[in-house]
């Protein structure tokens, strides 16, 4: 991007915790614009949820909604102060009719915005907040799509004209990995994310059936918050009896790189409708560790060959691949 840099940026977007890509993005977001000079704003546009969908009762929903409704009210009162820029980190579903207000009213005071995706669920099914978010902002900003295929898709089913490619990899701090992949022993492949059905869990359960039956000799290790009580059964399932299978919980800082670096194959063999470009298979990547991945969001950009996607519920059936180190290696 040739354009000048705003003296003042507005920002609307998630902060952990709860912590997730489109947090983690937008926290890089306000340090990139920080060490740029640019006075940064911010409206934390988090709840503390992963989303309506995991709440219940009326009480509960209602705060919820109120929450969201408030930090966006805040939102527009900030654009009065006339920001040279807002930044969105993007919603998806029902979140974008929230961030629609703050749209509208930087229209209305002629504050252009920059509007980050973090969703493929509108790119695979047309949606009405997303048509509309994309005509207001129209000819006053700029969408920021998280890959080639997200802009082709953007462009194909809303008619966007005016959106730039910016990796997530830009937010992940690169390194050495100290070692190279391991010759011998047991095969050793993790799996990272907020930990969910959605996310593959059921998945890397059926996967770790597979390779038992198999005879493979392997190990799991798996990190990550647990987002609600039958993941966590099907967790307690995998450890019962197990010593391979290894429960990290949440991890950061130098934990998480340990993570990475102890591990031949990442498994993210996620079904989430949201899912664009994870941080977990770039972070995975910046250590060297390629990721067998399900065909979803940007994923099929992301891992570095062809032969580490898998058709969706056809991991389990890669077992005797995923046992193999001489495949591994080629992988690697």
């Amino acid at each position: 991007m040739s354009r000048a840099a705003p003296g003042h940026v507005l920002v609307l977007g998630p902060l952990p915790p709860p912590v997730h890509g489109a947090a983690v993005v937008t926290v890089g977001m306000i340090e990139w614009l920080r060490r740029a000079g640019v006075r940064v704003s911010i409206v934390d546009a988090s709840v503390d949820s992963h989303g309506i969908a995991t709440i219940s009762g009326f009480g509960p929903i209602a705060r919820y909604l109120l929450a969201r409704l408030w930090k966006h009210a805040v939102c527009c009162a900030a654009l009065l102060r006339r920001p040279d820029v807002l930044y969105v980190g993007g919603a998806g579903d029902r979140g974008l009719y929230f961030q629609l207000i703050c749209l509208v009213a930087a229209r209305i005071v002629q504050v252009p915005v920059v509007f980050h995706h973090h969703s493929s669920a509108y790119l695979v099914r047309h949606s009405r907040p997303m048509a509309l978010v994309c005509r207001v902002i129209r000819d006053r900003g700029v969408h920021l799509v998280l890959s080639e295929q997200m802009r082709e898709q953007l462009a194909a089913s809303y008619e966007v004209t005016n959106a730039e490619s910016l990796s997530n990899s830009l937010f992940v701090r690169s390194g050495t990995r100290p070692h190279p992949p391991a010759t011998s022993g047991p095969v050793r492949l993790g799996h990272i994310s907020n930990l969910s059905i959605d996310k593959g869990m059921r998945d890397i359960a059926d996967t770790v059936a597979a390779l038992e039956t198999a005879g493979r000799d392997f190990e799991l290790h798996i990190a990550g918050p647990v987002a609600d009580r039958p993941t966590q059964d099907l967790l307690d399932d995998l450890q019962r009896g197990r010593r391979n299978v290894v429960v990290h919980g949440p991890l950061d800082g130098s934990a998480l790189v340990g993570f990475y670096d102890n591990l031949d194959l990442l498994l993210f063999p996620s079904r989430y409708r949201h899912e664009a470009a994870p941080m977990v298979v770039l972070e995975a990547a910046s250590r060297s560790v390629p990721t067998l991945a399900h065909p979803v969001g940007s994923l099929p950009e992301l891992v570095c060959s062809a032969d580490l996607i898998a058709p969706i519920g056809e991991v389990a059936g890669r077992a005797d691949e995923l046992g193999d180190r001489e495949w591994m290696l080629r992988m690697g």
